[in-house]
């Protein structure tokens, strides 16, 4: 384990030498403990140097940072960027765990959660152990851990590969992930780009950087590594072009024949049915989750698992007994006959592909219900309001994770662009849960109540009723109907 070779590339000032014995890495200074090295990370609302006192007080052996720094009683190493030298940093430390299985990375707008679910199930019927870490949950050696973001910090990352004994590890990364060095150190056998499109453009201000940042987890590649890529969606050519321009082995799925994988057509979208076509064979593939969209991230795990080494056969049967994930298009039956969607379909693509596909439901009405985020993109808000009202007949506007902004500030922009955009159609209701419930009440039979953005999330405060979720919530109801 040479700390020191990880963490000279980035190096600009400190001894040159690294011979003293690390207990651990951290870099939150509550956590250090005696023998410790602290990484004083500058994050977006607090600075890990002014904590670095904190940090030599419980221990710490050694400082790494990016200030230039002196008089400190313990060794301090100065480097260019904090993020990058966590990860390499640990990745030396728990012995480049990413080496020691095949490494899958899923980035995209939407899909990554439910192709890593379909991959995994996939991968697992074919008798390849999956450690799986993501957005709904961590599965590791068979068990579930709990997750708070889509792709864990540079630090837990590296512990969860160290202690994973699966064969396999299937991670959805997020442009955050990227752009923050999460992935810094990691290396992948496989690398798969589902889409992408308007999301996130409060971090990344434009559609060009998220791109780009989406693009470098194709630069992490192992030597022998392949991209999976979506050609269908025109950012996906774009960095088929710029892989290919590099020599890199891309494998790509669409709609055209010189595609690896080709989805042919798709005979209906609820139950999904669709053909696809790999060389000279054609698969007609069912699936138990609707709309078009599914079918694109069944093609993404298809190829994927194929290239892999998993046979036809065994991907089919699978992916025809997949047996859905947490918070995606999950259905509850209201007792006057209408069905209740709890989706997490929170951009203004994924609106419209999973409003178009409750629309070949042929419902009576299309009750969506959903709300802002007050970190979210607000770029964005506008375009999905627009989009439900085009497929909508009722809209309960609501509120999701304040985080920080005032309340009365994210009703008075609805507001605003209820009136602009929806009229009488759109009702205003703060609590979340109470705006559920008045969709439930609303609720006649034949109609579709679509409840977005949160999915399989817990709620962040608490609401009227007793519920902590979207999906509780909805249950709650038709335990007290």
């Amino acid at each position: 384990m040479d700390l020191y070779e990880a963490l000279e590339p980035l190096l600009l000032e400190g001894d040159v030498a690294f011979e003293m014995k690390i207990s651990g890495i951290q870099f939150h200074s509550g956590k250090v403990k005696k023998g410790d090295l602290f990484v004083a990370i500058p994050g977006l609302t607090t600075d890990g140097h002014e904590y670095i006192a904190d940090a030599v007080r419980s221990g710490a052996a050694a400082v790494v940072g990016e200030k230039e720094l002196s008089g400190l009683p313990v060794p301090y190493y100065r480097v260019s960027n904090a993020r990058l030298a966590l990860a390499r940093l640990a990745d030396a430390f728990y012995g480049h765990p990413s080496g020691r299985h095949t490494m899958i990375g899923i980035t995209g707008t939407n899909g990554k959660t439910t192709t890593s679910y379909l991959l995994r199930y996939i991968l697992e019927s074919a008798g390849i152990t999956c450690t799986l870490i993501g957005t709904v949950s961590n599965r590791i050696n068979g068990i579930e851990l709990p997750s708070t973001q889509t792709t864990p910090d540079a630090l837990q990352l590296q512990q969860l590969l160290d202690q994973s004994r699966d064969r396999a590890v299937i991670m959805e990364v997020s442009s955050h992930g990227i752009d923050q060095e999460r992935i810094g150190a990691t290396r992948f056998d496989y690398a798969v780009f589902t889409n992408l499109s308007h999301d996130h453009l409060n971090y990344h201000k434009t559609m060009d950087d998220y791109f780009k940042a989406k693009a470098r987890l194709f630069g992490q590649l192992k030597e022998q590594g392949e991209a999976v890529i979506n050609s269908h969606c025109e950012w996906g050519a774009r960095l088929i072009d710029q892989l290919l321009a590099l020599d890199k082995n891309v494998q790509a799925f669409g709609e055209s024949e010189w595609n690896e994988l080709e989805l042919v057509r798709v005979i209906s979208e609820f139950p999904l049915k669709f053909v696809i076509r790999e060389g000279g064979e054609h698969h007609e593939i069912t699936l138990p989750l609707p709309g078009v969209y599914n079918a694109w991230n069944a093609a993404a795990a298809w190829l994927t698992a194929r290239r892999m080494g998993v046979k036809p056969f065994t991907i089919k049967q699978a992916l025809q007994t997949f047996p859905g994930l947490p918070g995606r298009f999950e259905i509850y039956r209201h007792p006057a006959g209408a069905r209740f969607i709890v989706d997490y379909a929170h951009t203004p693509d994924g609106f419209q592909q999973f409003l178009r596909t409750l629309s070949t439901l042929q419902p009576k009405r299309i009750i969506h219900v959903f709300g802002f985020r007050g970190n979210g993109d607000p770029s964005k808000r506008g375009q999905m309001l627009e989009i439900s009202t085009a497929w909508s007949d009722l809209i309960i506007l609501t509120l999701d994770n304040l985080a920080g902004v005032e309340a009365d500030h994210l009703l008075e922009e609805m507001g605003m662009l209820a009136d602009r955009y929806g009229g009488d159609r759109i009702v205003l209701i703060q609590d979340r849960t109470k705006a559920i419930e008045y969709a439930w009440q609303q609720a006649g039979a034949d109609d579709v109540v679509a409840i977005t953005g949160k999915g399989h999330e817990a709620y962040e405060r608490n609401f009227a009723l007793p519920a902590a979720s979207d999906r509780e919530t909805v249950q709650y109801l038709m335990d007290r109907t």
